[in-house]
């Protein structure tokens, strides 16, 4: 009987020693997101929040003056972000500018504005705007902006002005925080 009961006994061990036993495994899962920070003068609002809709955006690139005063500009500055630290834009001008070899060189000077940043252009020198287009000091989702570009030619200038070839230069200069 005692070889019975150590028998019965070693089959309930054996057969409920599966019943709990436990086993686990796992495995891990990564990425690794890329940072944007991506800027584009367009001809159009940007209103989307993707890298390929922003990509998409067609770039302004050349306005051509034919007076002076308020000129129609159809250009947007469009950012597009998920840097964490933030970022911001700046404007800077140059005055349209002629150069004529021997001669000094001519100006027509604007005010070239977006958002809450203006320049106003002072002949040779360039300007900087006082306050950023656009500044973030950090990020908590992606976030794009698409702001519009205002352009007011001096009417003085362009009434004064030489004949000539005439260039100037916006930029729009984005750093990421």
């Amino acid at each position: 009987m005692k070889k019975n009961l150590i028998l019965a006994l070693l089959i309930i061990l054996v057969t409920t020693t599966g019943l709990f036993a436990a086993t686990t495994d796992n495995f891990t899962v990564t990425t690794v997101v890329g940072t944007v920070d991506l800027m584009r003068i367009s001809t159009l609002k940007y209103t989307g929040n993707t890298i390929d809709t922003f990509e998409d955006l067609t770039a302004f690139t050349t306005l051509t003056i034919s007076g002076g005063g308020v000129q129609t500009v159809n250009a947007w500055l469009s950012t597009l972000s998920n840097n964490r630290s933030g970022f911001n834009v700046s404007l800077k001008a140059t005055a349209m500018k002629s150069s004529i070899s021997g001669q000094a060189n001519a100006y027509i000077n604007y005010t070239v504005s977006c958002n809450t940043a203006s320049v106003t252009t002072n002949d040779g020198a360039e300007v900087t705007a006082a306050s950023h287009v656009v500044s973030f000091p950090s990020l908590s989702a992606v976030t794009s902006t698409s702001n519009r570009v205002a352009l007011t030619v001096s009417q003085t200038d362009f009434n004064k002005a030489l004949s000539g070839s005439y260039t100037g230069t916006v930029t729009f200069t984005y750093t990421a925080n």
